[in-house]
């Protein structure tokens, strides 16, 4: 898909800033695409070269997957879609939001919805590897390749509040007792801890998305990218404590 992108970077259409020096008209991760104009001849201009584009390499637009959002200082207007060369239509967004790279968005991002299927989803996992016949070694390293490990998709995008990740590690050590995994008197340290250091080896929920998100504002700040540059320089991503993988703790 990259000479999709060489082709629509070409394009001199796009939201412009920083005084007009940069401007973005797509994002673009594997097969997952979006793009931005600065109205809706723009975007429509954008859509019918992808559409060229991807009949000539075999693709075809998931219509169905596909939506058309149209913001006026900072609100969301009601529209009806945009038409490809086929006649097929994207319809316009609606409420609930559409995804992208598996974030659900509209105006912003739909933090309070993702955090809820995030913490509904990682219940289901702990759940399912606690019932499960592993030992007691196995059932850790499942939670923490698993269970734990879906938290790091969203960290740095998504906000987590100190409470709301304390009370994923309360619920996670309480599902393990209730499974017979903990003994109700149990060091907590203990089971944070290395099991080359004595201990358990389970990955906090904090320990996760923290780590995560130390490496998601080291790789931002150093960046050379011009666009990751205004990400950092907008405070989007913090970017300001971020250390090295070694020395973050």
């Amino acid at each position: 898909m990259i000479p999709l992108s060489l082709i629509l970077r070409k394009e001199k259409v796009g939201n412009e800033f920083r005084k007009k020096e940069l401007k973005i008209n797509h994002l673009l991760f594997l097969d997952d695409l979006k793009l931005f104009g600065k109205n809706k001849e723009q975007v429509d201009s954008l859509v019918k070269t992808v559409h060229i584009v991807s009949k000539d390499i075999g693709m075809e637009f998931g219509i169905k997957k596909s939506g058309m959002l149209v913001m006026k200082r900072g609100k969301i207007v009601e529209c009806n879609g945009i038409q490809l060369p086929d006649e097929k239509t994207i319809k316009s967004v609606e409420e609930d939001g559409y995804k992208y790279l598996g974030i659900l968005e509209l105006d912003k991002i739909m933090e309070g919805e993702m955090k809820r299927k995030f913490v509904k989803e990682y219940g289901r996992r702990l759940r399912l590897v606690l019932k499960s016949k592993l030992n007691g070694r196995n059932k850790i390293m499942a939670m923490n390749t698993w269970a734990v490990a879906l938290l790091r998709y969203g960290a740095g995008v998504l906000k987590w509040t100190k409470d709301e990740i304390a009370a994923m590690d309360r619920k996670t050590r309480k599902l393990m007792t209730l499974y017979g995994a903990l003994h109700p008197r149990s060091d907590i340290h203990r089971l944070y801890l290395p099991r080359e250091k004595g201990g358990r080896g389970l990955i906090s929920c904090e320990g996760c998305i923290r780590t995560e998100e130390n490496s998601l504002g080291w790789y931002v700040k150093n960046s050379v990218e011009p666009l990751l540059q205004q990400v950092a320089k907008a405070g989007v991503i913090e970017t300001e404590r971020c250390e090295t993988k070694e020395n973050f703790k």
